[in-house]
């Protein structure tokens, strides 16, 4: 588990603005994900061979809408983070980013533990860091943490003020993509965030 945290990066007015601005270009969609979960993994300990893509509401409930304008003001910040913590920690070799997903969470959406990594990543290449930028202030929605597995063994959120740091409006969070994580389920409120991938040469 390898992730670097920049805590209420962006300031608040500007996380305002940048929400509305995703909002006023957004296009939602029901979020798709593979059916493979982690407790799959545990009990089965083999991935299904199907690479079929569906929505199930029990691994995920939400809203995504994709920025693929190249010279939409979120790329230029996102990508100012993700080289910033690859340089500090990760020194993977990356070589573009996805396009950037703008998620909503709302009435239970939540995202069950997943890699974004996965073998549907195209042969040459994978997924390699994973980002999340917190757009909504934390006083306005109750649950939707993201949480990182720790391979079953006690990991004191709380003692670290990791959860608080991550879930604060204008957090940016940086992780190995291979890292199994989740959104806990949106309780009041809604959520919003901004999601990216990085692509780089598959690891060795």
């Amino acid at each position: 588990m390898a992730f670097y945290i920049f805590p209420s990066a962006v300031p608040k007015n500007d996380c305002k603005k940048y929400l509305k601005h995703c909002l006023d270009t957004a296009d939602f969609e029901n979020g798709a994900t593979v059916k493979r979960t982690l407790n799959d993994t545990f009990n089965q300990n083999v991935f299904s061979s199907s690479n079929e893509i569906t929505t199930d509401p029990d691994i995920r409930k939400t809203s995504v809408s994709f920025i693929d304008d190249e010279s939409d003001v979120m790329n230029e910040i996102i990508w100012g983070f993700i080289r910033h913590a690859n340089k500090k920690f990760f020194n993977y070799e990356l070589r573009t980013f996805q396009p950037i997903q703008f998620a909503k969470y709302q009435n239970g959406g939540h995202y069950d533990w997943h890699q974004d990594s996965s073998q549907q990543d195209i042969s040459e290449s994978s997924r390699k860091l994973s980002l999340t930028f917190s757009l909504t202030d934390h006083d306005e929605y109750d649950g939707g943490l993201l949480q990182f597995y720790n391979g079953g063994r006690s990991y004191d959120y709380q003692e670290r003020n990791i959860e608080q740091d991550i879930k604060s409006v204008g957090s940016v969070v940086v992780f190995d993509s291979r890292d199994w994580h989740r959104v806990t389920p949106v309780t009041k409120g809604v959520r919003y965030s901004i999601v990216c991938w990085t692509i780089g040469p598959q690891f060795i």
